[in-house]
């Protein structure tokens, strides 16, 4: 057996971890500086509403370590099985240098380690073809190989309204810095070459949802819309998806991703053909 290996902000919940014979390593955040507590399944975060005064400025958090990966892979070596490993994008995050260092502690050539260059959403959707290939037969390498050239075609995009927790988080790239000081107006950014950079600027919710549908144009594809804190624009923009012929799923955003994207945030993410 191949087994799948990634960090939680690929947001599987239970059943899908199983489906997917897929081992979630935990992020971890903590408050205020306490005790960091390790990120878990999807369906174990209930995002609180975005007017109820959580102020996700007090939260910190920490990439999966190189020996909690360690101690997956050991696992999965020493049950005579194989791991393919796909980590939130090397540029966000250190989680996969933490992966690869602990693939060459313990891998003995059995754990192959994938940055995919993006999170989230586009994340569990790079998963589901990881698991379709290695359904079909295809052996380790050649999976990872395959995988890290799909994850080129990985697009995730998505809107905030408070450019705050991302500039904290120094994880952005060719950004306005000054857009969330205009009224009313909800930043489109998106993860190009496994950074965030600036892809639109929307005035109004309407707006937000139509330059996120508008990436869209073209054959129909599978998308997974995710948010958190904005169960109503997350159905709105489903339903727009739908209505142009494309097979929507909506997922929610992990605390770990919310802490850095503030809430409420909105996104969607899907694979190029």
């Amino acid at each position: 057996m191949i087994y799948l290996v990634t960090d939680t902000t690929a947001g599987l919940t239970r059943q899908e971890a199983r489906a997917l014979h897929a081992v979630m390593v935990p992020m971890s955040y903590a408050r205020q500086g306490r005790a960091f507590i390790a990120e878990g399944y999807a369906e174990d975060f209930h995002p609180p509403r975005a007017n109820a005064g959580v102020d996700l400025s007090q939260y910190t958090t920490a990439q999966a370590s190189a020996a909690a990966f360690a101690g997956v892979f050991e696992q999965i070596v020493s049950g005579g099985h194989q791991a393919l490993c796909l980590t939130i994008s090397g540029r966000l995050s250190g989680t996969y240098l933490n992966a690869c260092q602990a693939a060459k502690e313990v891998g003995q050539g059995q754990v192959a380690v994938v940055d995919s260059r993006t999170t989230g959403a586009a994340l569990y959707l790079l998963l589901r073809r990881a698991r379709q290939l290695l359904d079909e037969g295809m052996g380790l390498q050649e999976a990872a190989e395959q995988v890290q050239g799909i994850s080129g075609h990985t697009h995730t995009l998505f809107s905030v309204e408070d450019m705050g927790p991302l500039r904290r988080s120094g994880r952005l790239g060719v950004v306005r810095l000054s857009v969330s000081s205009l009224l009313n107006v909800r930043p489109v950014l998106r993860v190009q070459d496994g950074g965030v950079v600036t892809h639109a600027l929307a005035r109004g919710r309407q707006q937000q949802l139509r330059e996120l549908a508008a990436a869209l144009q073209g054959p129909p594809r599978q998308v997974a819309v995710q948010h958190a804190a904005a169960p109503e624009e997350a159905e709105m923009l489903a339903q727009r998806l739908r209505a142009m012929g494309h097979e929507v799923s909506v997922r929610g955003v992990g605390l770990v991703l919310s802490i850095h994207l503030g809430l409420p945030c909105l996104g969607i993410g899907w694979i190029e053909e």
